[in-house]
């Protein structure tokens, strides 16, 4: 095992051992003193979108919409015995999770931390597909995709997606279609898991009160060999414009809701550029119509927003977008109510005290969202899946500018 760095962070209070193993996995431990819980998260940059590549062998792959949530599911049935059995006898509370670029599998203990890292190392390294299982598994999935599909805010999200994307692949939900849930098979999955779950493309973060040197050299004894290799994602050419000015769709909900979407032109690719463009549309959205400021008040006080209204910046190196969101009686009041206040917003700039105000909120929501072992390994995590430092965001606020804002 190799330790690359030990790095402190006075303003979180925070400090973090980086090593890399023999066989290639990255590897953060963070020392939590004095906590009676631990966390494990473990990652691999691989998703819902990456349905077109070329494996590291050169052999191109197509494989249906949802193949990563599928494998997520068959890595969690374990090989010889089902993992929910397994970390129910230690005690621990764990899942997992599959994203447009992403999958994670975590735990948090409050004892019998190595066994239940002996566990998580395991299932993730050593899955058993075969076409038995994901025929099995195929029921299961397909009642959690209509599950997601009843309801309306989620439904409503892919909606605007289809609405500003022509081809990118986020235009469908993670976990896939029924459709593409039937048409799944072991091969497909097989093919996702040899291509992107390699040592070196896998990323673990430990959180608690551990000893560093101790487990590092633990892991260590419980990873598998390297195998190199890099897989090329095939994503498809995306216009820079939407795909569509307007989607509409009928259902049986109490209030009609509308999701406004600004799609950028390209995505800003991974690391610093990511980050950075993140936290600058996210602090845009806050002043611009965040519950503090003066335009959401006047739309509130109006009737042409309610408590359900949000904003939101969704992005990854490939795609981008903002959007208002929210319930109402009047859809085409909200969407006049809410172009004007950005307008306005966009004439009158950004004042310097609400700058400070928002920096602030944004600053002290990151920082006590640190707290606990499990919500600092997932954080650590995420930075280490998007290639940037995990406490980066905090250089980035602090240099922000009302010019960049603008």
């Amino acid at each position: 095992m190799k330790v690359l760095e030990e790095r402190q962070d006075p303003r979180v209070g925070e400090e973090l051992v980086f090593a890399t193993s023999e066989s290639g996995v990255r590897i953060a431990v963070a020392r939590k003193p004095g906590f009676s819980t631990a966390a494990g998260s473990f990652g691999v940059r691989f998703g819902s979108t990456d349905t077109r590549f070329e494996d590291p062998e050169g052999r191109r792959h197509e494989v249906p919409e949802g193949s990563a949530h599928f494998l997520e599911h068959k890595l969690f049935e374990g090989r010889e015995e089902k993992v929910f059995d397994r970390f129910g006898r230690l005690g621990a509370r764990f899942n997992g999770g599959t994203g447009f670029f992403t999958t994670n599998y975590f735990f948090v203990s409050a004892g019998r931390f190595e066994e239940c890292l002996e566990v998580l190392l395991d299932f993730v390294q050593h899955p058993r597909i075969t076409e038995e299982r994901v025929e099995k598994e195929k029921g299961i999935i397909e009642q959690e995709v209509r599950m997601y599909e009843d309801d309306p805010g989620y439904r409503g999200l892919f909606l605007l997606h289809r609405a500003l994307y022509h081809r990118h692949p986020v235009r469908v939900p993670p976990g896939g279609t029924v459709e593409s849930v039937r048409a799944t098979t072991a091969a497909d999955l097989q093919a996702c898991y040899d291509a992107f779950y390699r040592p070196h493309q896998l990323r673990l973060v430990l959180a608690g009160d551990l000893d560093p040197e101790a487990v590092l050299a633990r892991v260590e004894a419980l990873l598998d060999p390297p195998r190199p290799g890099e897989p090329r994602r095939l994503l498809p050419e995306e216009p820079p414009g939407p795909a569509r000015e307007r989607v509409e769709e009928t259902g049986p909900v109490q209030e009609p809701r509308i999701w406004l979407g600004w799609k950028e032109a390209q995505g800003p690719g991974l690391g610093r550029p990511l980050l950075e463009r993140r936290i600058l549309s996210s602090l845009v959205l806050e002043l611009a119509l965040g519950t503090a400021s003066e335009r959401h008040e006047e739309l509130y006080t109006r009737g042409v927003v309610d408590d359900s209204f949000q904003t939101w910046y969704g992005s990854d190196a490939s795609y981008g977008y903002a959007l208002a969101a929210g319930q109402t009686p009047d859809p085409e009041a909200f969407e006049e109510g809410v172009r004007t206040a950005v307008a306005r917003f966009l004439e009158e700039g950004v004042e310097p005290a609400d700058l400070e105000r928002v920096r602030r909120a944004a600053w002290g929501a990151l920082v006590s969202g640190l707290q606990t072992p499990a919500a600092l390994a997932s954080r650590v995590l995420s930075s280490m899946l998007d290639e940037h430092g995990p406490f980066e965001v905090l250089d980035v606020l602090e240099a922000v500018t009302p010019e960049a804002l603008e």
